[in-house]
């Protein structure tokens, strides 16, 4: 845990408060890719697909899916917009769903790295788009399964009250009660938006390890 420990040296010895790191869920900790694969064979078993959709869906596995599944068929040739008009209603009427969430896998290495912190002393707060309603008992459970550490004291999982709030401006509000719990000192963000937000609001720690979608360390 090279980087761990890297990160946690870079917290000056002055700061007596705990340090605190900010994990976002999915694509940055959590795979969205089986999720979309379930939800798009579902699509041609229960609405059916015109033949050209269902040889494009027969060549793409799991590992092949990105976050927008109108896009991936896109790029595959797929273009007839009807089609996907009604692929987008039934894939967002169920990818924000708690009963997709058990088909999520972690990210390589997202546990272990996660315990880590955890395990040296750090505070862990899970930052989500994710909206309470919707897939909060579906979050909970699947950390849980997959070995991400949930309880204690140390431990704060922050989903949106409701769906319909904008993502960015919920990890805006959310700062300041993160705040109180302790000294944010990395915040792990694949969106580009949100990781310039926790650059603005922590200056202190300003070194961007892309590599890692992190935003961190001491100037």
């Amino acid at each position: 845990m090279s980087v761990l420990t890297e990160l946690l040296a870079m917290v000056p010895s002055c700061i007596a408060r705990r340090p605190l790191m900010i994990f976002d869920l999915d694509s940055t900790l959590i795979s969205t890719q089986h999720r979309n694969h379930v939800i798009l064979g579902e699509f041609v078993h229960h609405v059916g697909a015109p033949a050209d959709l269902v040889q494009v869906i027969d060549k793409i596995k799991p590992c092949d899916m990105g976050w927008n599944v109108m896009d991936d068929l896109r790029r595959r040739g797929f273009r007839h917009e009807p089609t996907l008009s009604r692929l987008r209603g039934y894939w967002r009427a169920r990818f924000f769903r708690d009963e997709y969430l058990r088909h999520d896998l972690p990210l390589p290495g997202a546990v272990e790295f996660v315990r880590a912190v955890h395990e040296a002393g750090a505070g862990i707060v899970y930052l989500t788009g994710r909206d309470e309603p919707g897939m909060g008992r579906g979050t909970r459970k699947s950390l849980k399964t997959h070995g991400f550490p949930v309880d204690g004291e140390r431990v704060q999982l922050r989903l949106k009250p409701s769906s319909r709030e904008d993502d960015l401006a919920f990890k805006r509000s959310a700062l300041d009660g993160i705040r109180e719990h302790g000294e944010v000192v990395a915040a792990f963000e694949n969106e580009p938006a949100n990781a310039n937000l926790f650059l603005e609001a922590f200056p202190l720690y300003s070194v961007r390890f892309d590599a890692f979608n992190l935003v961190t360390g001491a100037p």
